[in-house]
């Protein structure tokens, strides 16, 4: 064995360094040909999935694992678009709610993330998984999503490893970022069509019969029968208030989609909120009863009151409108540790089989609503919308003894935590 420079060499030893440099070296370029395959894949507009799925497989030649993803930021969970391995699926993949795992470590810290020896019992097979790596994709400051790739083998990935991952998910912002715009922009063009729609036809509808009658009381009031002419009175009050409660959520649906919702969060007495507001639908809908029911000592809640009234009115509403007349309309405020919940009940039509988070859908009418009454689905996307602007979250659902329930949550206000407010 021959000594060159202090250092033992031989044949095979150098015929080995010269492997894992050529190695290396390999998947350097086949790492920087992927991030311009990703660059040009984005600009041929394909869809963000294919895009996305094309990395995670390429990805696989470059650094071995058991199973990867590709997952998005949807709100406050994760959703999966790309998976490799065991992982991989026909369909949109699941959604993964915030918690203390390393992926939403990444996410939270926008760095990559390794952990070499995951005590967890997944498995890929009959072998557990005992390595994972997570890369965030990130615009800017903020995180887009992740790539994640896990093995069986314990402290698989290496800092090499790791940092390839970094370059490939930095490369994947720009079509994330392109998709999310490209949406953006499509939602936008949607909502300004559905918007002319519901002017064209919601607007039209109580105007005309507001002026078609005032007319008529401005022509005939003083031979009329007094009950004919009561009846008109009511008819265009009726039409008026429809009028008014659908120019209000115009104008939060138009501030939301540009993104100028601004909300003022202030202590509001929702006790007192909801019997004015139950007083009032209560003479509204004579052939309704509406019930309040309201503990003792119910605490401020944090929001702002024109909204939360809004919020409120639409369901009363709603609950009414699709009720058979006679019926109950309840609304029951509860307080639980830091937050207040106002359920609105009914014994109407009920929910139908689609999901009830499909309710609160831009635009969307259940079949059986249609049917039965006149609207422009945009109600409650609209209380959606302000109660999670305000820190609250909404629902919907079947009641079991008949008819819905609908209901939303606001934080409520410690003034002990509030120095502005004391």
């Amino acid at each position: 064995m021959a000594q060159t420079s202090g250092r033992l060499t031989s044949p095979g030893i150098d015929r080995l360094v010269a492997d894992v440099e050529e190695a290396q070296a390999g998947r350097t370029l086949a790492a920087a040909q992927l991030v311009l395959d990703i660059a040009t894949a984005a600009s041929a507009e394909p869809s963000l999935d294919t895009v996305l799925q094309m990395a995670l497989d390429r990805l696989a030649d470059i650094v071995e694992f058991s199973r990867g993803s590709v997952s998005l930021i949807e709100g406050d969970t994760l959703s999966v678009r790309a998976s490799s391995g065991s992982r991989r699926r026909s369909t949109s993949g699941p959604r993964i709610a915030q918690g203390k795992s390393p992926r939403w470590t990444v996410i939270r810290e926008l760095r990559p993330v390794r952990v070499d020896n995951v005590r967890r019992r997944v498995s890929t097979g009959s072998r557990p998984i005992r390595s994972w790596l997570g890369a965030p994709i990130v615009r800017g400051d903020e995180a887009l999503g992740l790539v994640e790739l896990e093995s069986t083998t314990p402290a698989w990935f290496s800092d090499a490893d790791e940092g390839l991952v970094a370059t490939v998910t930095q490369a994947l912002a720009g079509p994330v970022d392109i998709a999310e715009r490209y949406e953006a922009a499509q939602r936008a063009l949607e909502l300004r069509e559905a918007f002319t729609g519901v002017i064209s036809h919601e607007l039209r509808t109580p105007i005309t019969t507001i002026y078609g009658m005032s007319q008529v009381l401005r022509q005939r009031h003083r031979t009329m029968d007094p009950n004919a002419l009561g009846q008109m009175i009511e008819d265009i009050e009726g039409e008026a208030d429809r009028l008014r409660r659908l120019a209000e959520d115009l104008l939060v649906l138009s501030r939301t989609e540009s993104g100028r919702l601004e909300v003022t969060l202030d202590p509001v007495l929702i006790g007192h909120l909801v019997r004015r507001r139950v007083a009032d639908e209560a003479a509204h809908w004579p052939a309704h009863r509406f019930v309040a029911e309201i503990p003792p000592g119910v605490g401020l809640v944090l929001g702002e009151e024109m909204y939360v009234e809004q919020v409120l009115q639409n369901l009363l509403s709603n609950a009414a409108k699709y009720s058979p007349a006679g019926s109950e309309v309840r609304v029951v405020v509860e307080q639980t540790i830091g937050e207040l919940s106002v359920r609105v009940l009914d014994e109407g039509m009920g929910i139908a089989d689609e999901a009830p988070e499909q309710l609160f859908a831009l635009f969307y009418r259940s079949p059986n609503a249609a049917r039965q009454a006149a609207g422009a689905g945009i109600g409650l996307f609209v209380c959606r919308q302000l109660i999670e602007s305000m820190g609250g979250r909404i629902w919907a659902r079947r009641r079991d003894t008949g008819g819905s329930e609908f209901g939303f949550t606001l934080p409520v206000l410690d003034p002990d935590t509030d120095d502005e407010l004391t």
